[in-house]
């Protein structure tokens, strides 16, 4: 039992780890979406990355390059991305992406150099990929860098210029970044209203989007501007949707911050009860967080709120240990929200010089800070008019330059113009040359055949005028030795007559279909027959005339059963009857002739094989030509009128078929015709 018990065992553990293996990257995206950073990173594990196909390890290892960056764990993101660059293929997509990662990271290291270069060379392959979402995305980034050099001005532009590539794309994440970076640019130009809009429409765009930590970051944005508008029931109503997400991450920094705005507003409204609970929730997170700022932040916020409710002795261990956390930080803007504070509590336990004393140096830490402050504004002001003027001046250079080019440009396609025109007069007078002679051509050919159809119906009615004639004098010498009475027996000369006056009418009727079928006057009565009954009435009809002739003859016929075909029967009846009466003529006796009649594909096939004597292969082509006999190769007299294998062939290509003649294996010739099956 033990024996069988645990290769079942460990065959269940292989199975159960191969299952776990791979890698959902939806899934990833799905947690990277909902600020479950952690969790998306203990998933992708390297042995279960081996286990991958290249793109889908690709896939995974940028997303979690991702996750660092999103965790402030920058170095971490940067190396990922130089493991992506190392080993895998570097086209032009991956190109942008692993560019405008590695720019989002050196930027928030504030390696704005770094950052830079990778930022254009992110917008240079989003450039060639003719991506207008991408190329707004890397014009937003841009934007951001200058906004990190106090360059506003030029911030200001880029981020107009990514608006105008965004629209119509239905990217919302980046289109709600863009929003956020000119909601940023617009607090810091102390334009509220117009940072409300743009905060909105990131909010709205991150909505879509649906990432958690997004759409509570817009919300605490904006809740942020309500507050400095002084709307501070707008501003509760945005912290608390903030909130809402928030709740869902890990975020405690944000969450201390977000409850710091909540206890302002509500000190603002005078609402010190339910302050007091936001400055203690403040307080928890930002301890969480592990943040000095955040947790100065906080101690103001619990203090304010007990001096609101006129509770002095409360408030002054957070007091003394918000003195001791300033000490630390020594940031001119907490120092001043500190003696703030101390002012009052100092005012709440009656230690008026002790209060004088912190309202002055409140002041001069103010009046310090704003000088500061409008330095640092007024520099920015400087950078950001220098950057724009460096802008224009580049602009201007980089028009001048596009002007020149694009006057060479013009230069060169005057020249090609010219060329052009050169050639393509040539081209014309060579075409106008051509056609002339094309013409000329034609018309010398339209005369040579005119000649040669006179020629050909002259050779045709002496043809027929000497087919005629001998018949005609034979009739005429019969009739004068029967009006000097020099025949002993009338009837046998009667006879020669009558023979003599039937091969003027065949030699007639042939000539008359002959020139009706080359010039496609007659017409096709189709109708369906049966295929098995025409051989076999053929088959019968041939071996009597084959016969009369003291001919040997046999069939092949291979039909299968209830075949049909539509076609002209009494036309091909001809086609046979004349073919069979050729062969029965040029055939010598004793001789053998083979009749074959079978069905191949969509064709009907019919041959007619027969012993000497035959004809050479230069008269071979010629025995279809009117009136063409071959007397000298085929030693007997025929008698025949020579039409009959022209007609034959105009019969059988009226019926859509061919007809073909061959040395033949008996020592003869072999005829073949072949008809479509409709």
């Amino acid at each position: 039992m033990k024996k069988i018990f645990v290769p079942l065992l460990l065959t269940y553990i292989f199975s159960a780890q191969s299952a776990s293996a791979s890698i959902d990257v939806e899934e990833l995206e799905n947690l990277e979406k909902q600020g479950k950073y952690q969790i998306a990173l203990d998933l992708i594990e390297p042995w279960r990355l081996e286990n991958l196909s290249q793109e889908k390890a690709l896939e995974v290892l940028l997303l979690q390059a991702k996750i660092y960056r999103k965790q402030g764990r920058y170095e971490k993101a940067i190396s990922t991305l130089d493991y992506i660059e190392q080993n895998h293929y570097l086209n032009t997509p991956l190109v942008r992406t692993l560019n405008n990662e590695k720019g989002i990271n050196y930027r928030r290291m504030s390696r704005l150099e770094e950052a830079e270069t990778h930022y254009y060379r992110a917008l240079k392959a989003a450039q060639e990929l003719e991506n207008n979402t991408l190329i707004g995305l890397a014009y937003s980034n841009l934007g951001t860098l200058y906004d990190h050099k106090n360059q506003l001005a030029q911030a200001m532009q880029f981020q107009l210029k990514a608006q105008d590539y965004l629209k119509g794309s239905d990217d919302h994440s980046i289109k709600a970044s863009n929003f956020y970076n000119l909601g940023d640019i617009s607090v810091r130009l102390d334009d509220y209203e117009q940072a409300e809009i743009f905060f909105r429409w990131a909010l709205a765009e991150d909505k879509k989007h649906g990432e958690i930590v997004a759409i509570a970051d817009s919300a605490l944005r904006l809740s942020q501007v309500s507050f400095k508008k002084e709307n501070h029931l707008l501003a509760i109503e945005n912290i608390n949707e903030a909130l809402k997400y928030l709740t869902q991450t890990n975020a405690n920094e944000s969450l201390s911050r977000a409850y710091h705005m909540l206890t302002s507003s509500h000190l603002k409204l005078q609402q010190p009860d339910e302050a007091l609970v936001n400055a203690h929730l403040s307080l928890d997170f930002a301890n969480k967080a592990q943040s000095s700022v955040q947790l100065i932040y906080a101690h103001i916020s619990v203090s304010k709120a007990y001096l609101s409710l006129q509770q002095p002795h409360l408030a002054q261990n957070y007091v003394t240990e918000l003195a001791d956390l300033v000490a630390e930080e020594a940031h001119a803007p907490l120092a001043i929200h500190y003696y703030e504070v101390a002012a009052e509590l100092a005012f709440q336990q009656k230690k008026m010089d002790v209060a004088f004393s912190f309202i002055q140096k409140a002041l001069n830490a103010r009046r310090l800070n704003d000088v500061k402050v409008n330095n640092q504004k007024a520099q920015t002001y400087r950078n950001s008019i220098s950057s724009l003027v460096q802008r224009q001046q580049l602009e201007v250079s980089e028009k001048e330059k596009a002007l020149a080019q694009s006057q060479l440009q013009h230069n060169k396609l005057m020249q090609k113009a010219w060329i052009i025109a050169g050639l393509s007069a040539l081209f014309i007078c060579a075409l106008l040359t051509y056609i002339y002679f094309i013409k000329h051509r034609s018309a010398n050919l339209a005369a040579k055949l005119y000649q040669q159809n006179l020629k050909q119906k002259e050779k045709l009615l002496a043809d027929i005028s000497h087919e005629l004639r001998t018949p005609l004098s034979v009739l005429k010498l019969h009739i004068e030795a029967l009006e000097h009475n020099l025949f002993d027996d009338n009837s046998r000369a009667y006879s020669k007559i009558n023979d003599k006056i039937s091969q003027l009418n065949a030699l007639i009727t042939d000539v008359y279909q002959l020139s009706q079928a080359e010039n496609n006057a007659i017409e096709l009565n189709e109708q369906i027959q049966c295929v098995r009954t025409l051989s076999e009435n053929y088959s019968y009809d041939i071996q009597r005339m084959t016969e009369s002739h003291k001919l040997d003859f046999s069939s092949e016929i291979n039909i299968p059963q209830g075949a049909t075909i539509n076609i002209d029967k009494p036309k091909l009846d001809r086609v046979v009857t004349n073919l069979c009466k050729n062969t029965c003529l040029y055939t010598d006796s004793p001789g053998r002739v083979i009749f074959k009649m079978y069905q191949h594909k969509e064709h009907l096939n019919i041959e007619l094989q027969d012993s000497s004597p035959t004809v050479t292969d230069e008269e071979i082509p010629k025995l279809f030509e009117r009136l063409y006999r071959v007397e000298s190769s085929r030693s007997r007299a025929t008698g025949g009128s020579g039409l009959g294998l022209s007609i034959c062939k105009s019969l059988v290509e009226l019926m859509s078929g061919s007809i073909d003649i061959k040395r033949g294996t008996l020592g003869g010739l072999d005829i073949s015709i072949s008809i479509p099956i409709k």
